[in-house]
């Protein structure tokens, strides 16, 4: 070791890593202040375009054959033996936005709200929840090794838009995994393309001589999920309602706003950590259902015998880390329509019309 190089030992032996209790920070602060992140930007020009998925061919090409690219073949089958439904990607996809949004801490719901670098780390994140996942190896020069074939995982916010860099085609043609979602239209899509010279639009003035896919290439790529339904973030559909939970004074306050604004939907922990803006979400959660039962509000969450109350009542059943909320009513002869027992009444969907009536006790649950 050089003797200007410090021991390890003592590498860190002068350097104060603590904040000092008069100082205050936005970080660690000494008391938690909610944040109200700035409105979304509904404009074209800063939101995703539109899209629901992949359009219908032009004939400019078609994916390879079986026979014509084993390798890819062998890959797109590896993805579906480990998620037939797409249901891990979609996953993915969904703690990639909300990992960037962080919403726990800014109080963001809309991607929007991001900023330039934020956005761009948006597939960096995808790639690492594919791969925690799916457990899929390094590659040997790309992201991935699946079926110990190289793959590199391509993101872009807006469909066909994947930049392909040199590397993937100048000294052996490369497979990419190109993967798209948009939040506004709840879709997601991830298929393979080989690359080569010919699926890729003329080189422009870029300095990372990037490129992207033209028509050939479009209509090559090899779809794994099409037109996926996106697991969503409520408060993208419930703009109005996400503004004022941000300007609600407790995280408590925000969470009983939350469900009782938005009934009938599956709530996902994410949106819930968003609207309380504390790391005990859950608790929000499980304390609302006290704090709305004399509104008539039931708040049932991801145990077996809620899921079955929401089943019976013609709700969606919250499955893990989700929630569902509804106002119910007693239900009464002449009634038609579904209905659960709770605490030993029968109780339905309550409609604008029925009195209000505090909501039944929940059976005591541990799964």
């Amino acid at each position: 070791m050089s003797s200007l190089e410090p021991e390890p030992s003592t590498l860190f032996k002068y350097v104060d890593l603590s904040l000092p209790l008069d100082v205050d920070s936005p970080i660690l602060g000494h008391t938690r202040k909610r944040m109200n992140p700035p409105p979304p930007n509904f404009t074209k020009s800063k939101r995703p375009k539109i899209a629901f998925g992949p359009r219908p061919s032009l004939g400019a090409g078609t994916p390879p054959t079986r026979a014509e690219d084993p390798e890819l073949w062998e890959v797109h089958d590896a993805v579906l033996r480990a998620d037939s439904t797409g249901t891990h990607f979609a996953l993915c996809i969904r703690f990639a936005f909300d990992q960037i949004l962080d919403g726990q801490r800014t109080g963001r719901w809309d991607v929007t709200q991001l900023s330039k670098t934020e956005k761009t780390h948006i597939g960096t994140l995808v790639e690492i929840w594919l791969q925690r996942e799916f457990q899929f190896e390094d590659g040997h020069h790309l992201d991935f090794a699946i079926s110990g074939i190289d793959v590199d995982c391509k993101w872009s916010q807006n469909i066909y838009e994947w930049e392909i860099p040199l590397e993937m085609y100048s000294d052996r043609n490369e497979i990419a995994l190109v993967v798209w979602a948009n939040e506004d239209t709840a879709r997601w899509a991830a298929g393979l393309v080989r690359i080569a010279e010919s699926v890729l639009k003329p080189m422009g003035k870029q300095r990372d001589k990037k490129r992207r896919l033209n028509d050939t290439g479009i209509d090559s790529i090899l779809w794994i999920f099409r037109e996926q339904p996106m697991i969503r973030n409520v408060l993208n559909e419930h703009q109005s309602v996400a503004a004022r939970l941000a300007a609600q004074n407790s995280g408590q306050a925000a969470v009983n706003l939350l469900f009782r604004e938005v009934q009938g939907r599956l709530i996902n922990q994410s949106t819930i950590a968003t609207a309380a803006q504390q790391i005990d979400a859950s608790k929000r959660a499980r304390d609302a259902r006290r704090h709305l039962a004399s509104e008539g509000i039931l708040v049932l969450g991801p145990y077996q015998a809620h899921a079955a109350i929401a089943a019976e009542l013609g709700l969606p059943r919250p499955g893990r880390s989700q929630f569902v909320s509804a106002r119910v009513t007693p239900f009464s002869d002449g009634d038609s329509g579904d209905s659960a027992e709770i605490d030993g009444t029968s109780w339905r969907l309550a409609i604008e019309s029925d009195p209000v009536i505090a909501a039944p006790r929940l059976p005591k649950v541990s799964w």
